[in-house]
Parts: C-alpha cells; structure tokens; sequence
C-alpha cells in the first residue's frame, strides 16, 4: 500500500510525521507544483473552486506515482454541501483509476475516528505507537506554524532584507525531503535559531495587516500567490488567522478536550450575521476582521477563490465592520485566471493608501497636541 495525500500550506509537513510514525509508505506530490495544477483545472468541473482544483491535481500526480490510496481531510459543513471528497472520487474513477479512498472528517476529528479509517492498514501497530505519531504530528503542526509566524514578523522588520525568505526556502527545502520526526523536528529547531539571529531594525514600525477569508486559499501559496511574502516585502506585518494549527485546533483538540469556552471569533460575528455557521469559515471570517479591526491593526485583506459562497456572505458584512472601526477591508478573489501582475498592483496600492492614512492620523494628532 502506498498513500498520497494533497496539500494545504504547510499541513505536509505534519502529515509526512504521521505517516513516518506509523510506518505507512507515501508519495508525496510536489510542493506547488504547476502541472500537478493544470491537469487539476483540466478534469474538474469548471464551476469548481480554485481548492478543489487543485487537490485533484495533486490526486492524479500520487495516482500516477504508484500510491493506491488516497488520504483526503474534508468537513460536513455547508460548503459544496459536504461532497466535496465524493465529488473528488466520482472524477478519479471515470478517468480509469482503482484506489481506496480514506477520507478523515475534520470538522470533529477524533482519535477514535483516526483509528476507525486507517485501522485497516495499521496491520497490528499498538495503540503506544499510534498515539506517538499523533502527538508527534500535532506538535509538529503547531512548531511549523509558529516557525512561518515568526518569519511574517520579521520580514517587515529585517535590515538585511529577504534574509527571512532564504532562511525560510531552506527550511522547506529540507524538510520536504527528510524523514522521520526527530529529522523534522532538527528542521524546524535548526530554522527557528537562525530566524532568532536575524537582525532587526529597532526603529521599524510595519504596517499591521490581518489575513482574513477561506482556509485552503490563505494557507497555500501555490493559490493566493504568496500574499505573506509580498506584503513582508511591502514593509507589512501579517496576521494570518487561517493558519492549519488554528484548523487543527479547532476540530482536533477541542473535540478530544470538551472542556473549551466559545469560540471569540463567532462571538464577535454576532452582532453583523446572528447565526453561528455560515458555512465554511466564513463565520470566523467576520469575526475575525471584527476582533482586529478593533484592536486597531491598519487594515484587513479577505482573500477567497472565486465561488465560495460562504466567503462571499461574508463579505457583506465588511461595510458596516469598517463604518464601526474605520479601519479598510480589501478582497481578493482568486481563481486560476488570476494575473499576478495585478494582484501585486493591488497589494502595492492598497499599502500605499495604509500608509497615507497613518501619517495623515499622526498629522492630525501633532496639530491637536499643538492646539
């Protein structure tokens, strides 16, 4: 048996530990890769999303390379009203492939559920061993998180710039191709000191933007055109709250602890949509854009693939959060049609006027202290 898996930011990272822990043979499809993503785009139905084309692109690359089983992580929401997964399989078997198809349901991932779908292919591994290569995975999902965290914070910040960037294209070049967790974990350890070492200008003061909007297209740089790169690059500081430790903790770690207050984010929702789920994440969206709009960061970006119903509810939203707040709410809806080009003008101009308003604050501050 040989599995595939597809990606989603730097979820493989975390995958590749559990499935080295369990001692499962993979194939992993290449980080980012384009052809991967054309054929994806060939075979899907062209009223898909931008996620969905892309992960049947890294579908057909493991089917090619030998894998006979898939592993696929979906939810049971209201997005694609839960056949995303079904949808995926449906295509793969009219196109000739023969596969088992193992497909985790992330929106209350259990440790029993874990067992119940990859039983089978465990052949006798004890409990002690599974449990090791879930712990081990789930820290390494929080470790690597924290590791591109810490570059985003740097970026705007360095004096040596793009020394955050080589340090963090290392890290990726190494850890795509090591094995095992302690040769992972090194990886991480080994790129964390050097971004500690980084010299930063004190005087900076970067512009503080927050990430908003669905999960697979904030987290993946292959389809939002590596927006936490640019931005560093624009002299900002992003927070982005569609991180996959936040998916992981959300629907992994709260479903095997059930002592968990409410989730903030819904929370503050409230007061612009009054329900709870709106599919997808597009309810933490709001929130989100809620919450650091008033902790006063100088502007949100939503960013989503072109379609995504539960993204663009959201987005309906943003008028009345930004007459509240004052603070100004981009969106950018990506499709495989996007130019870069213009996305980069959009990035550059939206920065640009960020930048005027704080200096246009800060005027009117010194005239009122001089009145």
């Amino acid at each position: 048996m040989k599995i595939t898996f597809p990606h989603m930011g730097n979820a493989y990272v975390a995958v590749k530990v559990l499935l080295d822990g369990l001692g499962l043979d993979y194939y992993m499809p290449p980080v980012g890769n384009r052809a991967s993503f054309e054929r994806g785009v060939e075979n899907s139905p062209e009223f898909m999303c931008l996620p969905f084309k892309t992960i049947l692109g890294n579908f057909l690359d493991g089917l090619d390379h030998g894998a006979d089983t898939i592993l696929f992580g979906g939810g049971s929401g209201q997005c694609r009203l839960s056949y995303y997964g079904d949808l995926h399989k449906e295509i793969l078997k009219s196109m000739g492939y023969k596969f088992n198809y193992i497909h985790l349901t992330l929106n209350h991932l259990t440790y029993k559920e874990i067992m119940d779908k990859l039983g089978p292919f465990l052949h006798g591994r004890t409990k002690t061993t599974v449990t090791k290569a879930v712990t081990e995975a789930a820290w390494t999902v929080f470790a690597v998180d924290g590791l591109y965290k810490k570059a985003a914070h740097i970026r705007p910040r360095e004096i040596n710039r793009g020394e955050a960037n080589r340090i963090m294209q290392h890290f990726e070049k190494r850890v795509q191709t090591e094995r095992g967790f302690h040769n992972i974990r090194d990886a991480i350890l080994e790129a964390r000191n050097a971004l500690e070492k980084v010299e930063l200008d004190p005087n900076a003061n970067p512009l503080k933007i927050g990430l908003v909007g669905e999960i697979f297209i904030a987290s993946e740089p292959s389809c939002n055109l590596d927006i936490e790169k640019k931005l560093g690059g624009l002299g900002a500081d992003v927070y982005n709250t569609m991180g996959v430790s936040m998916w992981i903790k959300k629907h992994f770690v709260e479903a095997i602890v059930p002592i968990h207050g409410r989730d903030k984010a819904v929370d503050a929702a409230q007061p612009y949509m009054h329900i709870d789920d709106i599919g997808g994440h597009g309810i933490n969206t709001i929130g989100n854009a809620a919450l650091m709009s008033k902790d006063g960061l100088d502007g949100i970006i939503q960013i989503y693939p072109f379609g995504c119903m539960p993204e663009i509810i959201a987005q309906s939203s943003f008028r009345d959060i930004e007459e509240k707040y004052g603070v100004p709410i981009m969106t950018l809806i990506v499709d495989e049609q996007t130019a870069e080009a213009g996305y980069i003008t959009r990035l550059e101009a939206f920065c640009d006027m960020l930048e005027m308003r704080r200096e246009m604050r800060n005027k009117a501050g010194k005239k009122l202290l001089g009145a």
